[in-house]
């Protein structure tokens, strides 16, 4: 009997040590990191594994439509900042000054800020997948379950324990 709690006790923490975990960008499993695109040597769980291929596919759409809105931003910001609040143009009739008008500069900067967050969903999108990904894959029935077996023993019948 100590044996078999003592293996069951073993096998246990062999369970909680081999969990797949997410840190940062990086997968975590057997305190090995893999890259994200390797989750195919991580997940074993064929269902963990397409959730895993959803959130990436919604982690990359996040990222395109997140990087057209930032450098919409930063290119109509930098247009805005480094125009000239006046321009002079000399004329062979004389100079003469405009100001400069940002109104369509701030119109773009302000569609960019709304595609950048349309992204925001994406992303909220692909942490869902990759926590049910992670989730499928730790909490697989890899458990200690034993059971009864009735079998036959030469000229009899034998009910066997296994483990």
């Amino acid at each position: 009997m100590k044996k078999i709690l003592l293996f069951g006790l073993l096998f246990c923490f062999q369970i909680i040590f081999s969990q797949v975990s997410l840190s940062g960008n990086k997968l975590v499993k057997d305190g090995q990191s893999y890259k994200f695109s390797q989750y195919q040597k991580v997940f074993a769980n064929p269902i963990a594994s397409d959730f895993f291929k959803k959130g990436r596919t919604n982690k990359t759409a996040g990222d395109v439509i997140s990087s057209i809105g930032g450098f919409g931003m930063g290119f109509s910001l930098g247009m805005i900042i480094g125009s000239p609040k006046e321009q002079t143009f000399n004329t062979p009739y004389g100079s003469s000054s405009v100001k400069t008008d940002n109104s369509a500069r701030w119109t773009v900067f302000g569609v960019s800020a709304g595609i950048a967050l349309a992204s925001i969903p994406f992303y909220l999108g692909a942490k869902k997948n990759f926590d049910k990904a992670i989730e499928a894959e730790n909490s697989e029935p890899t458990a200690f379950q034993p059971y009864f077996k009735l079998e036959s023993a030469g000229n009899g019948l034998a009910l066997s324990y296994h483990f």
